[in-house]
C-alpha cells in the first residue's frame, strides 16, 4: 500500500545574507540556540522554535520510515509566505525557499516532492515566478486562503491561477491569518485551532460561488486539514441552493456536486469527521497528510485512515496514496514504487 503525505513542512535551517533592495528588518533569521534547535524571527520578533526535523532530511527520512511513509510532499512554512512584507522580500523569501525545497528533493528524489509559494501581494510578481517552479520540478505550490484579507478566491488572482493552470502545477490552500479571532476567548492558541480552519471554509465557499472551474477547468486545488470546517456547513449550503433561485442563477452545479471537483487531506485528528468527509466528497478527493514533522500532527497515518474508512481497505489505498498521485502529478512516482 503506497503512502504518501501530502501535508508536511520544510524550514530552511539558515536564511541568505539580506538580498539588496529588501528592507532589513523584514528578512527572516534563524538563530541557533546550542542544542540544535533554533528560534526564527519574523519581522525581527520570535516567532518560534524548530527542531532539526524541519531541515534534515535524512533524519526527515527516518521518520517517514518509522511512520510507514513512502513519500512526502514538502511545502513552505505558512508563516513564511510574508504576504504583509514588501513584495521585494515576500518574493526573495519564495526564491529562497523553492532552492531549499527543490535541494531537499534532489537529496531523496524517490521519497520527496515540493510546493513553492508566490508573492501573491503583488500578482504580476507572482505570475512571472510561476515557470520558475517548473523548472526547478516543484509540483505545485502553497497559497493561504486570504492575502492581507482579501480573499484567495478573489478575481484579481485569476492571472495566478491562469499561469499555474497552464504549466499543470497544483495549488494547495492553507488556512492563514484568520478574521474574527478578536472574538475568541480564552486561549490565544484558538486563532489556530478554530480561525485557521474557518479561514479555509470561506475561501472553499468562495471558490464555490464564484465557479472556479468555470474560469479554470483544469486547475487542480486542495485544501489543508481537511477543508477546514466546509464539510460540516456543506448540507446547510445545498439546502439554500435547492431553496433560492439567486443561488442557483451564480452556481449551476449543486454545492454537493460541485465539492468534488476539490481535494482535501485527512489533517482532521478525528476518524469520524473525516468518514463524513469522506461520505460527502467520496475517496477519490481525499488524500492523507500529517502536517509534520510538528509533534503535534497526525501520526499512523495509515491506521487513522483505516479506521476512517471503517476498515475498508479499497477505500484507505486511494486516500492513502492514489489520490495525491493524480494530484500531484506523481505518476513517475507510482511507476517506480511498482517497480520496487
Amino acid at each position: 500500500m503506497l503512502l504518501i503525505d501530502c501535508h508536511a513542512h520544510l524550514v530552511p535551517e539558515r536564511f541568505p545574507k539580506l538580498p539588496a533592495g529588501v528592507p532589513a528588518h523584514e528578512w527572516p533569521v534563524m538563530e541557533p540556540l546550542g542544542d540544535g534547535t533554533a528560534r526564527m524571527l519574523i519581522d525581527g520578533k520570535p516567532f518560534r522554535i524548530f527542531e532539526p526535523a524541519y531541515w534534515d532530511v535524512p533524519g526527515r527520512i527516518a521518520t517517514m520510515d518509522q511512520e510507514g511513509i513512502d513519500f512526502q510532499i514538502l511545502s513552505p512554512l505558512p508563516e513564511l509566505l510574508g504576504y504583509w512584507f514588501d513584495p521585494r522580500t515576500a518574493a526573495a523569501l519564495a526564491a529562497h525557499m523553492h532552492e531549499t525545497i527543490a535541494e531537499a528533493v534532489a537529496a531523496a528524489p524517490d521519497r520527496l516532492a515540493g510546493l513553492g509559494m508566490l508573492p501573491l501581494q503583488d500578482v504580476t510578481r507572482a505570475v512571472a515566478m510561476v515557470p520558475g517552479l517548473a523548472t526547478l520540478g516543484l509540483r505545485g505550490v502553497l497559497v493561504a486562503s486570504n492575502i492581507n484579507g482579501v480573499s484567495i478566491a478573489d478575481a484579481r488572482f485569476d492571472p495566478v491561477f491562469a499561469a499555474l493552470q497552464d504549466l499543470d502545477l497544483a495549488v494547495f490552500v492553507h488556512g492563514y491569518r484568520p478574521a474574527g479571532i478578536e472574538r475568541l476567548l480564552g486561549s490565544p492558541l484558538l486563532g489556530a485551532v478554530i480561525g485557521v480552519p474557518q479561514d479555509t471554509a470561506l475561501a472553499i465557499a468562495s471558490f464555490m460561488m464564484t465557479d472556479i472551474f468555470g474560469r479554470f477547468p483544469r486547475l487542480r486545488l486542495g485544501f489543508a486539514h481537511g477543508g477546514g470546517s466546509f464539510a460540516a456547513l456543506l448540507g446547510r449550503l445545498d439546502h439554500v441552493w435547492q431553496s433560492f433561485e439567486e443561488m442557483r442563477g451564480v452556481l449551476r452545479i449543486a454545492p454537493r456536486d460541485y465539492v468534488k471537483k476539490f481535494c482535501f487531506d485527512t489533517v482532521t485528528f478525528a476518524p469520524e469527521y473525516l468518514n463524513y468527509l469522506i461520505e460527502m466528497v467520496g475517496p477519490g478527493a481525499v488524500m492523507a497528510g500529517s502536517d509534520g514533522p510538528t509533534p503535534i500532527g497526525q501520526r499512523g497515518l495509515e491506521k487513522f485512515v483505516l479506521q476512517a474508512a471503517r476498515g475498508d481497505r479499497a477505500v484507505a489505498e486511494q486516500i492513502l496514496g492514489r489520490t495525491a498521485l493524480r494530484f500531484f502529478g506523481l505518476g513517475d512516482i507510482a511507476a517506480r514504487h511498482q517497480a520496487a
